[in-house]
């Protein structure tokens, strides 16, 4: 893996709130011209689950966020011939055959995605993904006690023996869900939204946004600070796109449980 000298420092600070003076587009141009083939397939990676969650807008017949690696007719064209994704990707599109039960069921596919991909991973990728995987698995488990959800259905593609999956069943029958230590912040975070889906939609990319700028403290012209840096864009336009009414239809998106209300 190199060091980036030049190309980690020209890239202008991001934040939420503020209009970056890059945007995804012109950024992922300018790292096909500058990483090494190695490195551009780590960034690849980065933008998978971003492909996966466009599996299902294509088959909610949404726009697809164009921030991943393949375009829309790209996109339907891998499903069609099961080319481009790995074997778990087709392996659930068998499972569930029918479009109503692919979104019904499709927190079996994103549990897939963490399972095949983060033991392959190092590095600041893999920290991001375990991250992503785990917040919202903490979600699942609040948003069960809240909602008077059965948490073992919720969870029922998840890998049972996992240790926050764990952590999480042992307490199905408390009247609260306490998260590891390291999460406290985030439950006292949805408590304080009170139930607002925009503003908890604000309050997770604000959160996000910082958590992976602490993955990378301390890191100096490497691969895993452009990573971080991609990520934290990605969040920011994403941001900057969303309208209210949008915002309050997509929390659910985000976590690995089913729901039929998801949209």
């Amino acid at each position: 893996m190199r060091n980036y000298y030049f190309l980690a420092p020209s890239l202008p600070p991001i934040a939420l709130g503020v209009r970056p003076e890059i945007g995804f587009a012109e950024l992922k141009g300018r790292l096909g011209d500058n990483l090494s083939k190695e490195d551009m397939e780590q960034f690849e990676v980065l933008l998978r689950f971003t492909d996966i969650l466009n599996i299902r807008s294509l088959l909610m017949e949404e726009p697809i966020d164009p921030r991943g690696n393949l375009s829309e007719k790209e996109l339907d064209e891998a499903i069609l011939v099961s080319a481009v994704f790995l074997d778990y990707v087709f392996d659930f599109l068998e499972q569930f055959e029918g479009t109503k039960d692919r979104i019904r069921n499709f927190s079996a596919l994103l549990a897939r995605f963490f399972s095949e991909e983060i033991p392959k991973l190092h590095g600041f990728l893999k920290t991001y993904f375990v991250f992503e995987r785990q917040w919202r698995l903490i979600l699942v488990a609040l948003r069960s006690k809240q909602l008077q959800r059965d948490v073992v259905q919720e969870l029922q593609f998840e890998d049972l023996t996992d240790p926050m999956v764990a952590q999480i069943l042992a307490q199905k029958d408390a009247d609260q869900y306490e998260p590891p230590l390291e999460y406290m912040d985030l439950k006292e975070l949805v408590i304080s939204c009170a139930g607002d889906p925009w503003q908890e939609h604000k309050a997770f990319a604000e959160y996000r946004f910082k958590k992976i700028a602490e993955m990378v403290e301390g890191s100096l012209f490497s691969l895993d600070l452009i990573l971080a840096y991609v990520a934290q864009l990605m969040i920011l336009e994403y941001w900057n796109e969303l309208d209210e009414e949008k915002g309050r239809m997509i929390l659910d998106t985000y976590k690995p449980g089913t729901s039929s209300e998801s949209p």
